[in-house]
Parts: C-alpha cells; sequence; structure tokens
C-alpha cells in the first residue's frame, strides 16, 4: 500500500501532468461556459426552425390539395376520381395537423407539437409506410416510439431531441462527447502511458533493482495509480460540468430518452436505441472511461519495455488512435473493426448497439475486451521486465 501511494503521489505532483491536467480542464472550462452561454439562444432558434418548418409543409401541402381540386376538374374517369378524392381527404387531414403544429409553437407548446406530431406520423405511415423503399418507414416507426416513451414517462419534450439542453441530456451529447474524442484519448495517454517510459529514462527502474524494490509489483502499481487519478479527475470534472450546466440550463428528468442511434455508410443514421434514459447513459459512460483509461496505461506500460522513450510511446498512440479515426469508416476496415480494441473506446457509440460491431452487446463486450488486453498488456510486460537484465557498472 505505500508503494502505491508514493507513485499516485508521484502522479498527482508530476508537473507534467499537472500541466495536461489544466490543459484539459482549461479546455473544458471554456467549452461548458460556451455552452451555458448559447444554448438559451439555440434553443430559442430550435423553436423558430421548427415554426418555420412546419410553415414550409404546410405551404406544400396547401399547394398539393389546389393541384389536387384542379385535376379533379378535369378528370371524369371513375377510378381515377376516386384515387384522387382519397388523396385530397389524405392532404386536407394532413393540412389540418400542420395547421394546429402552428398555433402550438407559437403558443410554445412543445408537448402540444409533439403530441399532433405523432398524428402526423401515422398518418405517413399509413399512407405510405408499406411503399417506403427509403428507410422512411423506419424513421417514422422510431420516432412514434421516442414520442411514446415520452408521453408514457410523463416528461415534457425537448424541443430538439438530439441538442437536449437539460443537464441529463446535454451531458452525453456534449461533455462525454467530448471526452472521447480523438484529442482527448491522446492527451489523456500522454499522462498515463509514459509512466514506465519515464522510469527507463530518469534511470529510476536501475535504483529500484538494486535497492531491492520489485519492478514487475511496481510496473503494476504504476499502471494502476495513474489509472485512478486520471479516472478520479474525470469524475470531479463530470460532476462540476454536470452541476453548472443544470444550475443555468436545468436538470431535466433523468429518465428522459438519449435518442441515441448508429451511423452506417450503408444504412446511414439509425435511431437504434433511442429510448435508453439518459441517468444510466451518462453514468455507464463515465464507468466505461475507466476501461479506456486502463487500456491507455496498459499498452503505454507494454510499448515502454521495448521503446523505453516517453516521446516515442506518445507518438505510437497517437498514431494509433488519430488514424485509425481518419481510416475508420474505409470498407475493409469495417469488416474487421469488432476486432480492432480502438473500435471499443467510445462509450456513446457502443450504447448505440452498432452493427458493425456486437449491437446490443457491444458496450459489455468492449469493456470486457478492453479489461481481458490491458490484463494481457500488463502480463507481456510484467514477464519481459522479469528477464531484462540490468548492466551493473563496476
Amino acid at each position: 500500500m505505500k508503494y502505491f501511494k508514493f507513485e499516485l503521489k508521484k502522479f498527482i505532483l508530476n508537473k507534467r501532468n499537472r500541466y495536461l491536467l489544466a490543459l484539459i480542464s482549461s479546455l473544458i472550462v471554456v467549452y461548458s461556459i460556451y455552452t451555458t452561454i448559447s444554448f438559451s439562444d439555440i434553443v430559442g432558434d430550435n423553436t423558430t426552425t421548427l415554426l418555420q418548418e412546419v410553415q414550409t409543409t404546410e405551404k406544400s401541402v396547401q399547394d398539393n390539395i389546389k393541384n389536387t381540386k384542379d385535376i379533379l376538374k378535369t378528370t371524369k374517369v371513375k377510378a381515377e376520381l376516386a384515387d384522387l378524392n382519397d388523396s385530397l381527404n389524405y392532404y386536407l387531414q394532413e393540412d389540418n395537423i400542420y395547421q394546429k403544429q402552428i398555433a402550438v409553437i407559437n403558443a410554445n407548446d412543445i408537448n402540444g407539437y409533439y403530441r399532433l406530431q405523432k398524428e402526423v406520423d401515422q398518418l405517413l405511415l399509413k399512407q405510405y409506410g408499406n411503399q417506403s423503399s427509403s428507410g422512411q418507414d423506419k424513421f417514422l416507426k422510431a420516432e412514434i416510439k421516442y414520442i411514446k416513451t415520452v408521453q408514457e414517462r410523463k416528461l415534457d419534450f425537448e424541443v430538439i431531441p438530439t441538442m437536449q439542453s437539460h443537464a441529463f441530456g446535454n451531458f452525453h451529447q456534449q461533455f462525454i462527447s467530448i471526452l472521447t474524442s480523438s484529442l482527448f484519448i491522446v492527451l489523456f495517454a500522454s499522462m498515463v502511458s509514459i509512466l514506465v517510459a519515464t522510469s527507463y529514462e530518469s534511470k529510476e527502474n536501475r535504483f529500484y533493482r538494486f535497492a531491492g524494490i520489485d519492478l514487475q509489483k511496481n510496473l503494476i502499481i504504476k499502471v494502476l495509480s495513474g489509472t485512478l487519478a486520471t479516472f478520479a479527475w474525470i469524475i470531479i470534472s463530470s460532476i462540476i460540468y454536470f452541476l453548472v450546466i443544470g444550475v443555468v440550463n436545468g436538470f431535466g428528468a433523468w429518465n428522459y430518452p438519449a435518442y441515441l442511434g448508429n451511423s452506417d455508410l450503408k444504412t446511414g443514421f439509425t435511431l437504434t436505441n433511442l429510448t435508453i434514459p439518459n441517468g444510466i447513459l451518462d453514468l455507464g459512460s463515465i464507468l466505461y472511461l475507466f476501461f479506456v483509461i486502463f487500456f491507455l496505461a496498459s499498452l503505454g506500460a507494454l510499448i515502454s519495455v521495448f521503446v523505453k522513450r516517453s516521446m516515442v510511446v506518445v507518438g505510437v498512440i497517437a498514431l494509433f488512435v488519430m488514424g485509425y479515426s481518419m481510416i475508420g469508416n474505409v470498407s475493409w476496415i469495417i469488416s474487421i473493426r469488432r476486432f480492432v480494441p480502438l473500435s471499443y473506446l467510445e462509450p456513446l457509440k457502443l450504447f448505440g448497439n452498432p452493427s458493425a460491431l456486437f449491437g446490443k452487446y457491444s458496450i459489455l463486450i468492449g469493456a470486457g475486451y478492453l479489461l481481458s488486453l490491458s490484463v494481457l498488456f500488463l502480463l507481456i510486460s510484467v514477464f519481459i521486465i522479469k528477464n531484462q537484465k540490468t548492466r551493473r557498472i563496476s
């Protein structure tokens, strides 16, 4: 335990780590201030955009009504008349709903808008659902499911589900997205992946060996102490960000649907896990980051026992992370994506049940995969250190 405390204190007091944490914290503070200030304007803009979209659609329906009526005046074939009358009735029903939507949006009744939107979706699904070949029917069914879920949970609707302003929704849509971006992954790796390499550079390992300190045990302690210290910082910064957004924009409901989906080159964006509660997604994503940090630290330890240079370790990991972010959607990479560890660094994508990985089991398999590789990397590193020889100076 005393060695663990020593390594933990050394990691926290390390100037480089403090500078990196200060840099990451500054970026997050600036972003949270920007998000807090701008979201009130964004919500207003979203409401205006929503109104404009409905007005545009309603105008298009009005044109369809006019055109259909004009055609009816000149058509004499009974079969065509029946079809045209059916179309006219459909357009009239649609126009009636859109006019009601315009009224409720002007009254700032977002719940009323979505109640009417469910009617629109059901009408569209009834009219065109069976004929749809573009995936529109899937979207309509997903949106109806989303609206029903919010209503069943007796919650107030967000204006735009993909841009939630309240803390529970904003947390994963903004904050988690930042922490799991390639830039922040590399910054975290710059702290936790070079712990072993710096001990070689400072000749610390040679001193420990001659002092009778178990280098294998010390390697494991370094990795664990760096992982836990970084994870503790993530938890603290998460709480601060959540509270700031909650105080300014409101906390919202923990069980509001996260409206989570999966992006695929073949099918595009599809809503695959839209009913998962925001609170569960937020907490699950934060906990998952422990496995990500542990994986980076263990990978860094493995690379370090070979190259023994901290800058090389950071460079290799940065190359892996940044490179994979650029080629991850290449067709031949997609076919082997589920076997590539770097596919499992972003919890939001895993919670989205990605079809290219393991669907709804992706988050569990990802955690198990990263943990297994981390342990394997540590075992290999320990084995190599055990068999390394230190040249004695006579």
